[in-house]
């Protein structure tokens, strides 16, 4: 079958690999309808690093089940069903998954990539989506439940002044989850024009672009001078982890939703950090129960915005070119037409 094949340097090409078939009880065959290009598709191969892969690329996907082993026919799946679902794979045993904190696993993997004709995934990891959802935005599922959980985990109360660095996917299906749940206001950092226009049309209250000098100060005009309840990164601009801790309000919450090269630590001054009662945080992938109940709320985020262009499958290193020079948040292909 055709597939997308990335090397360890980071370089792509079509190449024709063995169609995967059926080894176990728990097995889903999956023809991929559609998916699509990132940021994170553009990584080199790196050890440490969890979003850098070799193989087949791609991450995101939605299909048609053309396969089933007999335990996951026993769980209801179904010839002809609409699935998306995750490439993360999940051990079931340790301590973590145990207590339904999936994105803890010990021994958490990253399954083969998602461009190219047919996948078999773990029934674990695939989750079905009505028949009459567009496969472009099935497709977006596991993206979409990165934002979830980071929402849920940020705790965005109703009132609340939120500024988000980053106009990129994340941030822009964030700015939609904090504007459903009552924020009073919320704010875009970006220097793209083409995910500024994004951010205004999909509700930012404000929009700022941190390329002007006085960009700092007018963050903090914006927060009325005493800072935004929560902060959230979704960018990798070293610049901007010391800006954050710069805006937030005493009592607020700064959260990471990206990681750096190595190199790079993250410093606060440890006076500030103890008397303004900052809370520093993280957000990694999402749990199943989270991956599962994103399936409900993918039809109340407008996402098709989000998908710059489509390419069919065949285009499919043209499309990954456009994403390298201009990093929209997707950019979609067309795979089983």
């Amino acid at each position: 079958m055709w597939a997308l094949w990335k090397y360890k340097n980071g370089m792509l090409a079509s190449k024709e690999i063995d169609e995967p078939q059926l080894l176990s009880e728990n097995d889903v065959k999956i023809k991929v309808m559609y998916s699509t290009i990132g940021i994170q598709d553009l990584r080199v191969y790196r050890t440490w690093d969890f979003y850098a892969k070799n193989g087949l690329a791609g991450y995101e996907m939605s299909g048609i089940i053309v396969g089933l082993g007999a335990a996951a026919k026993k769980d209801g799946f179904y010839l002809g069903q609409h699935v998306s679902g995750t490439i993360a794979q999940f051990c079931g045993k340790c301590v973590y998954c145990e207590k339904g904190e999936e994105n803890n696993c010990l021994e958490l993997t990253s399954k083969a990539g998602t461009i190219c004709e047919y996948v078999v995934w773990d029934k674990n990891q695939v989750v079905p989506i009505p028949d009459d959802m567009p496969f472009s935005i099935g497709c977006l599922l596991e993206p979409v439940a990165v934002v979830y959980h980071a929402f849920r985990k940020a705790a965005i109360q109703r009132g609340e002044n939120i500024c988000i660095f980053g106009g990129d996917f994340n941030g822009l299906v964030l700015l939609q989850l904090a504007k459903q749940a009552g924020a009073k206001t919320v704010t875009i950092v970006d220097p793209k024009e083409a995910n500024q226009k994004l951010a205004r049309q999909l509700g930012a209250d404000y929009v700022v672009d941190p390329r002007e000098d006085t960009y700092r100060t007018e963050l903090m005009k914006l927060s009325d001078f005493i800072g935004f309840q929560t902060v959230v990164l979704t960018s990798s601009h070293p610049e901007w982890l010391s800006v954050s801790t710069n805006v937030v309000a005493r009592g607020g919450t700064v959260m990471l939703m990206v990681y750096y090269d190595l190199p790079i630590d993250f410093t606060i001054n440890s006076i500030k950090f103890f008397l303004m009662n900052i809370n520093i945080t993280s957000s990694f992938l999402y749990t199943k129960k989270e991956l599962v109940e994103t399936r409900t709320i993918l039809n109340s985020l407008d996402l098709q915005p989000l998908i710059h262009s489509e390419y069919p499958m065949k285009e499919a290193l043209t499309a990954f070119d456009v994403e390298q020079n201009y990093h929209y948040p997707r950019i979609g292909l067309t795979i089983n037409a």
